[in-house]
């Protein structure tokens, strides 16, 4: 058995790593409460909550599902296939932010795991993040190591705030030029390789453990992000309040990023979204000097990038008769540039 010993844990033996060493509660109280709020995506959440059901073990956890109105037969597949859920129906579409609001307000357990319903496990990794949060009682949130579906990582599993420098590197791509230069990286801090554990600025609110009782204490999610930027806001402020958090490479899940923006055909409408959602952060943690000079940032950045893409494609063209199609990239930056000059400062 190497370093490991056997725990008997209702009724049931397991191999356990003595570091790692934890008696289970044998109480009927809930450990985990599992919150996910679903938009139109019905097949994948199906296959997260298949997933949940198969991988999580010696743990007692509820699951939580805030239905917003989906119009794709989402909450009548929860009603026939997963009636042991919490299902609750918005009656309109709440949010990320305030729909894990709600469902929060349900819950009963130690932790809460703010989950998306487009990821799937593969592991028994609410456990693993449950096992470290009990035997890490310093440690107020954690996160394990998120995978996009060609296994790659998503590098915003573990990240830090947004802030005039990391968008300048972006917007003009000098992470790209410097990919391995800490001055140059992004907020995904794609200078690491995101490889090993450690204490680190934000999560990502895809797969987020958070102790209820500091959830509850600062509020959870802001409730006026819509979408985007909400788990940096409240990573930022669990920092500030003398809070730690752990990125937990050890234990991995998937996530189809995206699932509801790709299906409601606004991919460019999403990329404005986040940015406004980073100026939202921004205005209100850094002041209004710092946001607006972020606007002018985008609008710079949006400029360079649809020039840069301009000179790509007619030089594809003229070298190798190319006619790749950049229309995507091309509106998500016009609209980007749009709103950076338009939309009013508050």
């Amino acid at each position: 058995m190497g370093n490991g010993i056997i725990l008997k844990i209702r009724n049931t033996c397991h191999t356990v790593d003595h570091k790692r060493l934890i008696i289970m509660p044998k109480s009927n109280n809930i450990d985990v409460s599992v919150c996910i709020v679903n938009w139109n995506t019905k097949n994948k959440l199906r296959a997260c909550l298949q997933s949940l059901i198969k991988y999580t073990k010696y743990l007692n956890y509820e699951v939580i599902v805030v239905e917003n109105a989906s119009a794709d037969g989402s909450l009548e597949m929860l009603e026939e296939e997963f009636p042991w859920c919490k299902i609750i129906k918005s009656g309109k579409n709440l949010g990320f932010a305030y729909g894990n609001h709600v469902a929060v307000n349900s819950a009963t357990g130690k932790y809460i795991l703010y989950l998306n319903p487009d990821t799937e496990l593969v592991s028994n990794v609410i456990y693993g993040m449950y096992l470290f949060m009990e035997i890490n009682s310093n440690y107020a949130a954690v996160g394990p190591k998120i995978f996009n579906m060609d296994n790659s990582i998503q590098m915003t599993c573990a990240s830090t705030y947004p802030t005039l420098v990391n968008e300048l590197s972006e917007m003009f791509l000098l992470h790209k030029i410097f990919p391995k230069t800490r001055i140059f990286s992004t907020r995904e801090m794609n200078y690491w390789d995101h490889e090993n554990s450690r204490e680190i600025d934000c999560l990502s609110g895809a797969c987020m453990m958070i102790k209820k009782s500091v959830n509850d204490s600062l509020g959870g999610f802001d409730k006026k992000l819509f979408m985007y930027a909400e788990d940096v806001d409240l990573c930022y402020r669990l920092k500030k309040n003398k809070y730690k958090l752990y990125y937990l490479a050890s234990e991995k899940i998937y996530h189809y990023e995206g699932t509801s923006v790709k299906l409601s055909n606004t991919v460019s409408n999403a990329y404005v979204m986040q940015k406004a959602a980073n100026y939202y952060f921004i205005r209100k943690n850094y002041g209004l000097s710092s946001a607006v000079g972020y606007r002018i940032v985008v609008a710079f950045g949006s400029v360079f990038r649809l020039l840069a893409a301009t000179i790509v494609i007619a030089a594809l063209r003229i070298i190798n008769n190319e006619n790749r199609k950049y229309d995507g990239y091309v509106m998500k930056n016009l609209k980007l540039m749009a709103w950076s000059v338009t939309a009013g400062i508050k």
